[in-house]
Formats: structure tokens, sequence, C-alpha cells
């Protein structure tokens, strides 16, 4: 055959241009992965009418929905929740068991990105931007996406929470960005590359000073519509002690903002509508999408999970989150059609947990549920260890996250079998009202598969982190008594209120569907590996969502 013949022959087969013969690029020029925070799936529906056309609802009637996708383990908090949608993986493997816990190869209490070998770039306050990845023991996604193309692919992570941006942009993203409550400005710190100081296009949008803006008006609600999914007298119900916030909607920003700082945004709309101001300005001044390599930008709101904490879920201020995020979401699609085209950008939207009802609240519906005091737990159980044990001593390191760290070395000072201290304290807290069971590390790792979140439990303790006992609470109890006993709420169990979360995917070579199959939150990484065929982050457990891949 003659040599131009072959060549044409090759054009055919593997045009030069990155495209497939439907002017569908060969992978995505952007891929943005949001996570709202605290996002119960059925949020999806409950205030959908209200919702407009090119937000949510958009999402789910051009996209597809993974109906049935929940957490395979627990704790449910923000930081193990990010890093398993980004790695794949579960606590036991990536080493994300909490938000904060007692650190044995530390010997103290740790914040999970605290990293004091780094400054913070953007603040005079020291501690705000101390942070780093290096916590986390296995790649992310977007780690991977960059190793697979000699780096050209750029990463950026934006979110108010640090952790929220850190721990799914990566080991070597090129930014990630978070919110300073002292100053108003978005920060980073000197881990990630070029960040000696501020880049100037940051600075230029720190001194736009829009937090001053949007605290300058009141927060009420629209007066075009009718809240109608709040429950009348949610008043006495949305004191959580997460927040400061007196008195009921509409709320005085500017004298709350004078009070208490910046930092009161991130119970509002306002705190999602600035994280959407700042990643749109980072598409634009990075130049994300701009090239043949996918670029990659992480973009969690947090302010849906402050203002449950807060308020609970069932007031008007949860609400009207939801129906700014909603017109945000809007916002930013229409921002990526006219920059890039419907085509050319990859977009799941999922959660990092979900969230519970009220447990007073429940109380007064004749529900069962109710807190559990942990924040005593730990003196309780030091005294009865010391009544126990005939004389007084340190016994344990910390009580957190449902977990107790013991202090092997002074137990070992004593002449006594490990498994009789730690079953005194397993036997008291089986005699106490909400707690379901108790057990040692050990003990749950021969648990049958039927006993009650068993695996779910497993996946979440890592060996060398987590604690030595561990208690599972009934339905529909928590353990934070400090923030939540009297209104609010929180997060953090294997019930499904906790693990049901959304998971929708669209835009590039997205079908339109959706499915009631099983999906492990964890089943998100391999998917977007698969899609973009690049090597699953090293420690995937997950496993490749089908019906997406269909016709790749």
């Amino acid at each position: 055959m003659p040599y131009k013949a072959l060549l044409f022959i090759a054009a055919l087969c593997f045009p030069i241009s990155g495209f497939t013969q439907n002017n569908t690029p060969a992978q995505p020029k952007l891929i943005v992965g949001i996570v709202v925070d605290q996002m119960r799936y059925d949020f999806l529906y409950r205030y959908q009418s209200k919702y407009v056309p090119c937000g949510f609802k958009r999402l789910l009637s051009e996209g597809f929905s993974c109906e049935n996708t929940k957490y395979n383990f627990t704790p449910t908090y923000t930081a193990p929740g990010h890093a398993a949608i980004y790695t794949g993986t579960t606590p036991s493997v990536n080493g994300i068991i909490g938000n904060d816990w007692w650190d044995p190869e530390w010997g103290e209490h740790r914040y999970v990105t605290t990293d004091k070998r780094y400054k913070t770039v953007g603040s005079p306050t020291e501690r705000v931007g101390q942070h780093s990845p290096t916590v986390m023991l296995s790649t992310t996604i977007t780690d991977e996406l960059r190793l697979s193309n000699n780096f050209k692919s750029k990463v950026v992570g934006v979110c108010l929470k640090d952790r929220a941006s850190i721990l799914p942009a990566g080991h070597i993203p090129n930014a990630c960005y978070w919110f300073d409550d002292a100053t108003g400005n978005w920060i980073t710190s000197t881990y990630y590359p070029d960040s000696m100081g501020l880049p100037a296009w940051v600075q230029d949008f720190n001194a736009r000073r829009l937090p001053e803006q949007y605290l300058s008006k009141p927060w009420a609600t629209d007066s075009t519509l009718r809240y109608d999914e709040s429950f009348a007298g949610w008043d006495k119900y949305n004191k959580g002690k997460y927040g400061n916030f007196p008195g009921n909607m509409p709320y005085n920003m500017p004298e709350l903002r004078n009070a208490q700082g910046f930092g009161v945004l991130r119970f509002t709309p306002i705190g999602n509508t600035l994280t959407l101001d700042f990643a749109l300005e980072s598409i634009d001044k990075m130049g994300l999408g701009l090239d043949d390599a996918p670029d990659f930008l992480c973009l969690s709101f947090s302010s849906t999970d402050y203002c449950a904490h807060q308020f609970g879920i069932h007031g008007e201020e949860m609400e009207d989150v939801y129906l700014q995020l909603d017109r945000d979401i809007a916002r930013m699609m229409d921002y990526l059609d006219k920059k890039f085209g419907k085509n050319n950008v990859l977009v799941f939207l999922t959660a990092d947990h979900g969230g519970a009802e009220t447990p007073v609240h429940m109380q007064d519906l004749r529900i069962p549920a109710g807190v559990f005091e942990e924040s005593k737990l730990e003196a309780n159980l030091e005294n009865l260890l010391a009544a126990q044990l005939g004389m007084p001593g340190d016994f344990i390191h910390e009580v957190g996250n449902q977990q107790i760290w013991l202090n092997w070395e002074a137990l070992n000072d004593l002449d006594m079998n490990p498994d009789e201290v730690a079953h005194i304290a397993i036997d008291y807290l089986r005699a106490q009202k909400g707690v379901y069971d108790a057990f040692t590390r050990d003990e749950l790792t021969s648990f049958p598969l039927e006993f009650p979140f068993a695996a779910e439990t497993r996946r979440g303790i890592h060996p060398r982190r987590s604690g030595d006992i561990m208690f599972q609470l009934d339905p529909a109890w928590h353990a934070d008594d400090k923030a939540f006993k009297l209104g609010g709420t929180t997060h953090g169990s294997p019930y499904a209120y906790d693990t049901h979360v959304p998971l929708i995917w669209h835009g590039w070579k997205v079908p339109h569907g959706r499915s009631y199959a099983p999906i492990s939150i964890t089943d998100i990484a391999p998917t977007l590996s698969a899609m973009l065929r690049i090597a699953q982050p090293n420690g995937t457990t997950g496993q490749v969502i089908e019906p997406l891949i269909i016709g790749y």
C-alpha cells in the first residue's frame, strides 16, 4: 500500500486533534469536583419546587444521578469524607480517621492537616496556614492526574475550610486556598509551590473586600418565596452552640460581623457565594482548561455544614442556604458553558456526609433519640479505673469520635491483663443509655459480617492511629453534648441519615439517566480514573461505576 494511503488511514483512526469524531474531546478540558458539606441525599428534592431551572434541576435533568450512594465507613466527618472521595479508599487505608484525634505517633492531640513545618501565607495569624496534606497516606485522583501527563494538568483546591481544600487537592497540586476569619482573606501555606507570597491575582481578589460588602446587609428570607418546607416553631431548636446567632431571621449581619468578625459568614449563604466567587476567579487567573491537558478544580461548599450545625435541618436558615446555593450552582454552570462549552467540562457533585435530626425535636415528637455526654466520659472512666485498679492515675490519653485511646505506658506499670482493663471501660459503656455496643479494636476484627456496621466500623479505623476502644450509639443519638445538646445538629454515625448522599455526574461524555444500584463513596475516584484512562489512586478499594463509562 502506498505510504500516503497509510498516512490517510492513520489519520482517520487516530485523530491528531485529540477529539473524537463527534467533536467531544478525548479528555475534558476541566474537571470540577463539587462537595457540598453535610448535604443529605433528600436535599436534592426537599426544596426542588423552588430550585431554579439551571442549578440542581439541570444537573438532574441532563446528568446521571447515582441515587443510592452511601458512605461505606464510619465516622462520617468532613476530613474522612473528602479524603475518601478523592483517594477512592477508606480511613483504614488513607489514614484520615477524623477531623482530629489523639495521635500515637505524635504523642498528643492533632488536627488532621496541621503541619508546623510550614508557614501561613496571606495572614499574620501564624497557625491558620500551618497545614499540609502529608497526614494522608495514599494518593488522590488529583495526584494521579498530575502524574499521568508529566504535571501538565493543573490542580487547585478551594474551600472555606482548610481540610476540605487540602485533602481533595492531594499531595502535589498547583495551589490550595482557604478562608481566614481574622482578615477576611483567602490564604495558603508555604507547602504549596510559588507561595512565598500570595499570587498577585489572589491579592487583588482579597483587596476587593467582598466579605465586607456581603456582610453589610441583613440575612433575610426571600420575600417572593414561601418557605413551606421549614417547620413552624423551629426557633426553639435552632440554637446550636457552634456559632453565636442571637435572635431569629432576619439577622443583622453588620452587627454580627462587628462583634464576631468575618467568620460569621461561614454560617450563611454568603460563605458559599464568596467561595464560588474565588473559585471562578481561580479558573480565570490560573488559566484552567485552556490547553490539551485536563485541569481539576476541587471545590467544596462549607456553609451548608456550618448552617446545619447551628440551626438544624428544618429551619428557614437551612432552606435559604440551599436555595441560594442552587442559584450559585446555576451561576457556575452558566460560567462553564460560556467559557468552555457544554461538552468540554466534567462535573460531579456529592457530599462529605449527611446530617442527623435534632435530638430534642425528635424527643418532643416522642421518637427515640438522645445525646450521649461524651465530654464527661474521660473523667468518669478515669474515676472508675482508679477505683477498680486501686490507685489514681492518668489511664486515658483521650476520648473522642466515639473512641478511647488508653495510656498503655501507665497501664503497663500495673500487673494486669490489658483486656481486663479495657473491659472495665466497655462494661461501663454498655450500661449507659444510648450505647448500642462497645468493643476493643481487636474484638472488632473478629465480628461476623452480619454484626450491624461491623464492616463500616473496620473500614474507619487505622492500626497506627485509631483508639483502643470503640462504642456505637443507637439510631438518632449523637455524642457531641457540648455543641448540640439543645439545638442544631451534627453527624458522624453509620446510619443512613449520615451516610446517604447525592452523587450526580454532568457534562463531558456523561449519559443522561439515574441508577438506584448501590454505590460506595469510594467508587468516585476509580470511576474518574476509568473516564480519564489514568492510574487509580494507589490505595483504591472502590469500584468503577460501569453505567457511566459505557461507550468510552
